[in-house]
């Protein structure tokens, strides 16, 4: 019997290889899904989380550390924790930075509702000296009132069962003292006008930081033409008398100078 020819087999087609970068894409995902925890949160994430924790517990263990050497204490109780000051809080230089301070730009608009505040808050700062010397007598009392106002709005944010002094609240504590400031302590005339003509808000959406209310427009245009001349010349001569008081001085290097050379003719005498 004749024998039966085999059938060449057909040969199967040659699979396709996958794309690699499509392996490579689901390789990254699978990964982010991994660094991804419960509450979908990268690591990165976690990572500038426990940043932040960690600088905020550094913080306030600083905090504490100037509250305990100043005074407050956690075990002893106090009648009066503002002026019980073991140390003083603030430097003197910070005290002196605080007594000299005054507005830095005349020109941009009023200050102060009141002139007198203004041209007084600048001689202060401009011309009287302040030494380290009465700057201490200056902390020894305004920490006190600080200490003292710190603890009163701490103690009303607690009451109202909130966590954070707000502006109202320290307002609050200031009003009663009101009639024996000798300067505003309020949003100064100059802060709420700036506030009026800043616009804030997305591109087409923009509107005033505060509201203008329709008095608003002739008062500022008033101040601008009485107020704004007067405040802006009153300052630039207060400058030129500071240049001219620190031109007759000379430099602090020229001031050594001559006082070394006074020192050696009369050790020479």
């Amino acid at each position: 019997m004749p024998k039966k020819s085999k059938k060449p087999k057909e040969e199967e087609p040659e699979p396709e290889p996958e794309p690699e970068e499509q392996v490579e894409e689901e390789d990254e995902d699978e990964d982010e899904e991994e660094d991804k925890d419960e509450n979908g949160t990268s690591k990165e994430e976690r990572e500038q989380n426990a940043r932040r924790r960690k600088r905020a517990v550094a913080r306030r263990k600083g905090y504490r550390s100037l509250a305990t050497k100043g005074g407050y204490s956690m075990t002893v109780a106090s009648t009066d924790a503002s002026r019980d000051v073991a140390q003083n809080i603030l430097t003197i230089k910070e005290t002196i930075r605080a007594c000299k301070w005054a507005p830095a730009l005349p020109e941009s608009g009023i200050a102060y509702e009141n002139f007198d505040e203004f041209t007084e808050r600048l001689k202060l700062s401009q011309q009287e000296p302040l030494a380290s010397g009465p700057a201490a007598v200056f902390r020894a009392s305004g920490e006190v009132f600080l200490r003292k106002v710190v603890n009163e709005a701490i103690q009303r944010t607690f009451d109202a069962g909130k966590t954070r002094v707000s502006l109202n609240t320290l307002v609050s504590v200031l009003r009663p003292l009101q009639p024996v400031l000798t300067h505003s302590f309020m949003a100064p005339t100059g802060l709420v006008r700036h506030a009026q003509t800043t616009m804030v808000g997305a591109e087409g959406n923009q509107a005033p930081a505060l509201g203008v209310l329709e008095s608003d427009d002739a008062q500022i245009t008033k101040e601008r033409k009485l107020i704004l001349p007067k405040q802006i010349e009153f300052a630039k001569a207060v400058a030129k008398a500071v240049a001219e008081s620190k031109k007759s001085k000379g430099e602090p290097g020229d001031r050594k100078k001559i006082k070394k050379n006074k020192n050696s003719n009369l050790a020479a005498a």
